[in-house]
């Protein structure tokens, strides 16, 4: 790369965080006609997200095989490379670094961490022309709006708690929902989502930031009482819920994941704390899988795309996967993000990864979730946000769901 930008009289200026091209941008995408188009993919393959990074290439894998089954893209087979960033931002780069520099890619997709994906995000923010799609919570990832190459495939931290703000407000009469813990993860994701959370409740900014309130106040006559964190990892959430329950609220929002939650709702059940309280949080298929015993009646959501919640073509690609890939989510958001940079390819007729920016910026495209519109502001996907109380396992679904599903619109929290 460096010698063929040099014949070029380019003279490549690479940092820690950056491949930017001094004078020197991109016009094609240097792809042989008839040649694979390689996708480099990250993935926390050993670390925190290792069982749901399996999921992710998994999905991405299908998705390759299915798109190269009908033809592959303007006469170019897909051509998955996987990398383990293990869930380090300074690996994440470097892996990222060599897809682009050695594998010669244009696209990437991938990772369980907004932390890699930040970094990521910036290394690809300037004129190489290198677009990445990722499935991550942090907003800021997607500030560089229509002139950024990155795209999202889940609905951020921002939306995820506006919309839980919104339905956490139509209870406050109907159920008596008035005061309300908050707990989640400690670190990135669950500050940011907390924040946007405490916000979205106040409505004119009376709560305050990082966690604190102002005299717990809200814009209504609900108050929230605490906001706690959780170590990531945690064995043992015994003192957190035993404050929980000496606060006595009527409902704690929960935003933590993964194995955290399945921690924290069964040590809740076992200590009674749910007896009086309320719960509402997510609750993604895959998490309720892990469990011994389903929460049920517990009210919850998820962002990401089950194949068990949709009747669509690539849902239904999904289900040959097996029952757990199919209906974690993880699988399900992998497909999304190579079906993503396929489209956007179709849609400009070309490989050229700024042409593909442009053309996917303000498009619908479809995903395992249905057609779905991408905000030409912050190039966000406005996927529904699932969300019901669960069940337990049924002959029909041999696995805890949500019953009475919903399927909410995020389109009326976008800011733009």
């Amino acid at each position: 790369m460096r010698r063929a930008l040099e014949v070029l009289g380019c003279a490549p200026v690479l940092t820690a965080l950056t491949f930017a091209l001094a004078g020197c941008g991109s016009s094609s995408s240097g792809i042989a006609p008839g040649a694979p188009l390689k996708i480099g993919y990250l993935a926390s393959l050993t670390g925190y997200c290792d069982d749901y990074a399996r999921q992710y290439v998994q999905g991405a894998r299908l998705a390759v095989a299915t798109i190269d089954a009908r033809g592959g893209v303007l006469g170019h087979e897909l051509q998955l490379v996987v990398r383990d960033d293990e869930g380090k931002p300074g690996v994440g780069v470097e892996q990222a670094r060599e897809l682009v520099e050695s594998e010669h890619v244009k696209y990437l997709a991938g990772t369980c961490s907004s932390a890699v994906a930040q970094s990521v995000a910036e290394l690809v923010a300037n004129p190489s022309h290198v677009l990445y799609v990722a499935g991550v919570a942090d907003p800021s990832i997607f500030k560089s709006g229509p002139e950024g190459y990155a795209f999202d495939t889940i609905p951020t931290a921002t939306i995820e708690a506006r919309n839980a703000a919104a339905y956490l407000r139509t209870r406050a009469h109907a159920r008596a929902w008035k005061r309300i813990a908050v707990i989640g993860e400690d670190y990135g994701y669950g500050y940011q989502v907390t924040s946007a959370f405490e916000r979205a409740m106040a409505g004119s900014g009376q709560t305050g930031s990082g966690g604190q309130t102002n005299g717990g106040q809200t814009g209504s006559d609900q108050a929230i009482v605490s906001v706690d964190y959780l170590p990531s990892g945690g064995r043992d959430f015994g003192l957190y819920i035993e404050k929980l329950k000496a606060e006595r609220p009527d409902v704690v929002y929960s935003t933590a994941i993964t194995g955290d939650a399945i921690t924290l709702v069964e040590e809740g059940l076992a200590r009674g704390l749910f007896a009086k309280t309320k719960v509402f949080g997510i609750m993604d298929y895959g998490t309720l899988a892990a469990m011994p015993r389903a929460p049920v009646g517990v009210e919850g959501y998820t962002v990401y795309p089950s194949a068990a919640i949709y009747r669509t073509p690539f849902a239904r690609e999904l289900q040959s996967l097996g029952t757990t890939a199919a209906n974690g989510g993880a699988a399900g958001d992998g497909f999304n993000q190579i079906e993503v940079i396929a489209q956007g390819i179709e849609k400009a007729g070309s490989t050229d990864p700024a042409k593909v920016r442009d053309g996917l910026g303000g498009a619908t495209v479809q995903t395992v979730q249905g057609d779905v519109k991408i905000h030409h502001c912050d190039h966000e996907l406005a996927v529904p946000i699932a969300m019901g109380p669960v069940a337990a396992s049924t002959r029909a679904q041999p696995f805890p769901h949500f019953a009475q599903l919903r399927l909410i619109d995020t389109s009326r929290y976008f800011e733009c």
